[in-house]
């Protein structure tokens, strides 16, 4: 607990991270040179130092911090952040296949990739030079778990790239739970509601993802990830209700029996239901950190769980939200539209994660 209170020291305070919004390239180089993130910033010289850099440098930067955090941890709960580590690793499998599938370029891809465990930067660009196909990738990925779930998925379901990525999640979520599973007293309850509340928001997002499409529920039903505290029967109502409006309306009835977040959540989603997806979908990744930090507030008396589980989400946050930033300053988009897309804990005071709370 003591290390992961001195790597929540590190965080860029709300303030300053907002700030940033609107700077070009220079200042916000200039502006992370005191961060954590300075190391890998400076591996650029000023001359060749450019946005798809900057993107990179962010991912390598919280890769590392996800390592030591591995590192620092043994036991069951070492076990839990290897298995939540995989959701990175997937990504990386999923940037793969799109990239190969849609002919994009190996270094543009490469700006997506999480250098994490066995799919460091060198690894996927080995893939990436010589995939030429779908299959191709998953012959690559013939020797690691990741082959062989694409394996048998595409004896299951073909071809669909975005069914072969529902394999690829299920697989890593199920063992995410397993591993929770093998928690004891709070720290599996702490574990249980976060990532709960994750898979949640993930089938509410595909949901609002078919309801655009004008996708049929039968068919959405197929993306689903497995249910947590949404079950079946509450999403099947989400999915035939005739919009987004009345769909929130159903699930702000069904959440009054769960925990409070889920309240708020979904309250936010309701007051918005006009809005596009990406608003939509903004709210809905503030649920796993809104539970982490509800979960420390709630068991700040001793050392658990919440403790890590808070720092990581708010790392990974602050890692989106400064490639959301940088983005928005190489495409020039409008502070006020940049602004709507960062995810920001409704309250956060950075004491929370301070070790004199126990």
């Amino acid at each position: 607990m003591p290390r992961v209170a001195i790597e929540n020291l590190k965080l860029i305070e709300i303030d300053d991270l907002v700030n940033l919004i609107g700077k070009d390239l220079v200042a916000i180089r200039s502006a992370l040179a005191d961060s954590p993130y300075a190391v890998q910033i400076s591996a650029a010289s000023q001359d060749t130092l450019n946005y798809s850099f900057l993107e990179t440098a962010l991912l390598e930067n919280y890769a590392k911090t996800m390592q030591k955090m591995v590192n620092f941890s043994s036991g069951n709960i070492k076990k839990l952040l290897l298995a939540l580590s995989k959701r990175l690793e997937v990504s990386n499998v999923k940037t793969i296949l799109r990239a190969v599938k849609a002919h994009i370029d190996v270094d543009e891809a490469l700006q997506h990739i999480v250098p994490l465990g066995i799919l460091d930067l060198n690894r996927c660009r080995a893939i990436l030079e010589v995939a030429r196909s779908v299959e191709d990738v998953i012959a690559a990925l013939s020797d690691f778990e990741y082959g062989k779930i694409l394996n048998h998925a595409m004896d299951e379901r073909g071809e669909d790239l975005k069914l072969l990525e529902v394999a690829l999640d299920e697989a890593v979520y199920r063992e995410i739970l397993k591993t929770v599973k093998k928690l004891t007293g709070v720290d599996q309850k702490i574990a249980y509601k976060v990532i709960g509340i994750e898979l949640d928001a993930i089938n509410i997002k595909i949901i609002l993802k078919g309801k655009e499409l004008s996708v049929g529920p039968e068919i959405v039903k197929e993306y689903l990830m497995p249910t947590a505290f949404l079950n079946e029967k509450i999403l099947e109502k989400a999915m035939i209700a005739t919009d987004v409006k009345s769909m929130m309306e159903h699930l702000s009835m069904t959440v009054e029996w769960l925990h409070p977040v889920y309240k708020k959540i979904i309250t936010q989603m309701l007051k918005a239901s006009n809005a596009k997806l990406s608003r939509l979908e903004t709210i809905l990744d503030k649920a796993p950190l809104e539970m982490s930090l509800s979960m420390l507030k709630e068991h700040s008396r001793y050392y658990n769980l919440a403790f890590i589980l808070a720092f990581i989400n708010l790392k990974w946050a602050e890692v989106k939200n400064l490639r959301c930033i940088v983005k928005g300053s190489e495409r020039k988009r409008p502070p006020s539209q940049v602004r709507k897309l960062l995810t920001i804990p409704d309250e956060w005071q950075p004491s929370q994660l301070s070790c004199s709370s126990s």
